[in-house]
């Protein structure tokens, strides 16, 4: 486990996912976005070892969130346990990244364009598809 090492052209030229959009997709989606996109943030930086770590860890934690999400009484404050689990998910992935990269600010911001497409491809469907089976009950 060594921290990335940071030439002065190093991190000029090794674009990197921010902590902010880390969170904010572990929030709006799951936190296995923010694994994902964690991921490959420690691949890039040559620690694919602790990649697969960070992917399987935000799997484990959105299968075990979700499990006691079924234990939770359904009531109106509870619309945003899933942005709380999220949150608390990107954090724990931000402090493990952390221990690999040692100045993420030094590294130029990679766009989120790309995740963005591919979360919205996933999402809208399910959704749609969602609003369909509410609005056509069967018979």
């Amino acid at each position: 486990m060594q921290p990335a090492t940071q030439s002065p052209g190093f991190a000029s030229s090794l674009p990197l996912y921010s902590a902010r959009a880390i969170r904010a997709f572990s929030m709006l989606f799951s936190a296995i976005t923010g694994g994902v996109m964690t991921a490959q943030n420690l691949k890039d930086i040559g620690q694919p070892e602790a990649a697969r770590k960070a992917l399987w860890g935000s799997i484990g934690y959105t299968v075990a969130m979700t499990w006691l999400m079924t234990y939770v009484p359904a009531t109106s404050s509870s619309s945003v346990f899933p942005i709380v689990v999220g949150y608390v998910g990107s954090m724990g992935l931000e402090a493990y990244s952390k221990k690999f990269i040692e100045n993420r600010d030094g590294f130029p911001t990679k766009s989120i364009i790309k995740p963005l497409l591919i979360c919205l491809a996933i999402v809208v469907p399910l959704v749609a598809l969602i609003f369909y089976s509410l609005s056509h009950p069967e018979a």
